[in-house]
């Protein structure tokens, strides 16, 4: 006879008054069993995770390019509305202040596309001075009104006024971040993340990583939920305070309080084995003396703000965007027991790179894959920052699920060993330890420049001393420094044939269609990095080459410009646009090392829109001087 299994309903009976029983031990006794079976389940689910048969997401097709079904989707509009507002915050336990939010937010949310998509951001700024949002590594074409450079392609937004930027985000994809660029909301709060996930058509690099079609479906499905990381030096003192010390009293804004990952974070004052950074002794926040002697802090006060937590959720791997929204450390980023393999950069997917520690410059963004295949967990992922200014760390966690056992509730997040990990206090790397290599991230997709240039920019990053103020130092690219006050002015686009009979920093001629060099030197004793706004470049030299690099070079939005040395990029004129190339380290950036670029300037030049024209601005005439802070 078959076993037959017959469902036997429940029926609930009230007690006889004679046999009735107390059955609340019974519960708590069945509940507590229950618990700690779920535990130890959890616990040996979590130990034996490589050994368990991959359920999950199994797919018959696993070859490239290929997407989750229930993810693929026709392009289409994206809509978000960003109101820009002043809040009081304290992101690293340690202060309270004043701070620019996005939606209430700092970082504000991260917006979601798909390439292809329209992407209409909606803002509306609350606060009392002027803004303009510019979106890093996102191409605007010809529409560069929707660029957000105040003073080049658009007026800055007044207060209480409002304004929709739109993108096509075809033949575009990765993770873009925004900043002001009128003056320094950014260095207080105001940034923010775009992602725009690759159409399933783009060729991805993850089958050179694993030949395993499990696990290229696996990197695949970490695309619909990557986690993006925001690192940012964070300062205690509000940024008119620190500019107004550095025009009377020459004080260099280079020391920082925090590290803020995605907005969390807390005060780590300088470990006391580490006395001296390159050769100077360091104050209690890890920074070497101001050159002016002038004192910016007291006594360092360490605090307990939260780290940040990136959970695993039992996937077996995750895709980590790592994006420094600072304005001046470079950061050295491990994980403790992953190696993490690099599959783009801001540019688009490169030659995949395994590597222990990321070298994260200003306003560049890295995004990895990683394979999680550890015990279950919390592991250190950590930003030492690679500087000869200070010596600053910052934390987060990467949880695999489980129990977490000796945490009191209320309890401060336990801090990582500093000794441990792959990198030193001064940013170094330890031995035996791989450290990514800048200059080996080749396109995925070849992808080699024109072997000809048909025009060469010499630029050079330079400062000279300002003739009334001796603390102020007026940088440029071309020699003529690119003032605050320009970011007021009569956008550049409005008016590309008038040229000023007076140096300024604005470079025109240049012709659609041509391949353009740009060879830069630095003046400076400091790595500067430098950003092309629309559209990317590609690095074909730089003075530790003895040849140009026209196979196989970086391609990208952000380069690092050698102390002391020099720089070859290379991009070619595909449509008329108002454009700008500037340096990314704050204070160089607000005294002046930024240049125009009208690109195209000899074709018919795109009209803006009625709305763009007439924004609501303020007219005012040139300060005579043209002073950086006139």
């Amino acid at each position: 006879m078959d076993d037959k299994i017959e469902a036997v309903p429940f029926i609930a009976q009230e007690d006889s008054p004679k046999k009735k029983q107390n059955r609340g031990p019974n519960l708590l006794l069945g509940l507590a069993c229950g618990l700690v079976l779920l535990d130890l389940g959890t616990r040996w689910v979590g130990s034996h995770r490589d050994i368990l048969p991959k359920w999950h997401g199994q797919h018959k097709d696993c070859g490239l390019p290929s997407t989750p079904i229930t993810e693929v989707r026709e392009p289409g509009v994206v809509d978000y509305t960003l109101t820009l507002s002043q809040a009081w915050r304290n992101p690293d336990g340690g202060w309270w202040r004043p701070m620019f939010v996005g939606n209430s937010e700092t970082p504000f949310e991260t917006i979601h596309a798909q390439e292809g998509d329209i992407v209409k951001i909606h803002m509306f700024n609350e606060l009392q001075l002027p803004w303009a949002i510019h979106w890093l590594g996102l191409d605007s074409g010809s529409e560069t009104w929707n660029d957000g450079s105040a003073g080049v392609t658009t007026y800055p937004l007044l207060p209480r006024a409002n304004r929709t930027a739109v993108f096509n985000t075809t033949g575009q994809w990765g993770l873009k971040r925004c900043l002001d660029h009128v003056s320094v909301p950014s260095v207080e709060g105001n940034y923010g993340t775009m992602w725009i996930r690759p159409s399933p058509n783009r060729e991805r690099p993850y089958s050179v990583i694993s030949d395993d079609k499990q696990d290229v479906q696996d990197m695949l499905e970490a695309e619909v939920r990557p986690h993006p990381v925001t690192v940012y030096n964070y300062q205690h003192r509000q940024a008119a305070g620190l500019i107004a010390q550095l025009q009377a009293e020459g004080h260099d804004p280079y020391c920082f309080q925090s590290v803020l990952i995605n907005g969390k974070g807390r005060v780590h004052c300088k470990p006391p084995q580490l006395d001296k950074l390159d050769g100077k002794p360091l104050d209690t926040y890890g920074c070497v003396p101001q050159a002016s002697g002038a004192v910016g802090y007291g006594e360092c006060k360490p605090s307990n703000g939260d780290y940040e937590i990136i959970h695993t959720d039992n996937r077996r791997w995750i895709l980590l965007q790592f994006t420094n929204t600072g304005f001046e450390h470079v950061w050295r980023i491990s994980i403790d027991n992953h190696k993490m393999w690099i599959v783009a950069n801001d540019g688009g997917f490169v030659q995949p790179q395994e590597v222990d520690v990321l070298h994260l410059i200003d306003a560049d963004t890295i995004h990895v894959m990683i394979r999680l295949d550890q015990p279950a967990q919390d592991y250190a992922v950590r930003f030492y920052s690679y500087s000869k200014m200070q010596s600053i760390q910052g934390f987060a966690y990467l949880r695999y699920p489980h129990r977490r056992m000796g945490q009191t509730i209320g309890e401060p997040m336990p801090q990582p060993k500093l000794e441990n990990g792959p990198v030193n206090l001064d940013g170094t790397v330890k031995k035996g330890f791989v450290l990514q290599e800048v200059d080996k991230l080749a396109p995925f997709t070849p992808n080699k420049p024109d072997q000809k240039a048909d025009l060469t920019l010499r630029l050079k990053a330079t400062g000279a001393p300002d003739p009334v103020n001796p603390f102020v130092t007026n940088c440029s690219l071309n020699g003529a420094p690119w003032q605050l006050f320009r970011e007021f002015m009569e956008p550049v686009a409005l008016h590309v044939k008038e040229q000023s009979s007076e140096p300024e920093p604005i470079i025109r001629n240049l012709p659609l269609g041509s391949v353009v060099d740009i060879i830069l030197e630095n003046d400076l004793p400091v790595d500067l990095p430098f950003y092309k706004h629309n559209n990317p470049t590609f690095k074909i030299d730089w003075d530790t080459k003895k040849s140009f690099n026209l196979e196989n070079p970086t391609y990208g939005y952000m380069h690092e410009l050698p102390a002391g040395g020099w720089l070859a990029l290379r991009w070619k004129i595909n449509r008329p646009a108002a454009t700008m190339f500037t340096v990314y380290k704050v204070r160089y950036f607000i005294q002046g090392m930024q240049v125009a670029l009208l690109e195209g300037d000899d074709a018919p030049w795109p009209e803006l829109p009625k709305e763009q024209r007439e924004l609501p601005h303020v007219d005012f005439p040139i300060p005579p001087r043209c002073g950086i802070f006139d």
